[in-house]
């Protein structure tokens, strides 16, 4: 009788503990994947990130199909594609973070670009006529008037 439980216990917790590793590595996946568009939404260079995030989903595909025949590699594949997820997690806040700050510098450099257009044009409006002036007379102040 004890017997009897045990593998009914066995084969009911058997599929189950291999069919809560394939969620589990989904929802990290997922989580990964939200990560990922805060880090790109930051304006964060995430090729690398995507790159690992793509690994982990192939590495999923390849665990569900090979479930049924051998538990024990799906088990293992389903691992790895876990800790590449974990991995893209943690690299994730950096990510945003240096997004973050590039895109701070980019405006900061369109300000200061902008502000020095601007500068140069209120010269060139303040100045130009007395330099086009004084080189107009420079150039032509030996012509001599002939009188008609």
């Amino acid at each position: 009788m004890l017997l009897m439980a045990f593998v009914v216990f066995a084969a009911l917790l058997g599929p189950t503990a291999h069919g809560q590793s394939a969620p589990q590595a989904a929802g990290q996946v997922a989580q990964a994947y939200a990560a990922v568009l805060g880090a790109e939404r930051d304006g964060g260079n995430v090729t690398a990130l995507v790159a690992k995030l793509n690994t982990a989903v192939a590495l999923i595909q390849q665990a569900e199909a090979v479930n049924a025949t051998d538990p024990s590699r799906a088990q293992a594949l389903f691992s790895q594609a876990s800790s590449l997820a974990q991995q893209v997690l943690q690299a994730a806040p950096g990510v945003a973070a240096a997004g973050r700050s590039s895109v701070f510098a980019g405006q900061i450099e369109l300000f200061v670009e902008t502000a020095v257009l601007v500068a140069l044009a209120a010269v060139a409006y303040i100045f130009a006529p007395r330099v086009f002036w004084r080189l107009w007379l420079r150039t032509r102040r030996d012509w001599r008037v002939k009188k008609a």
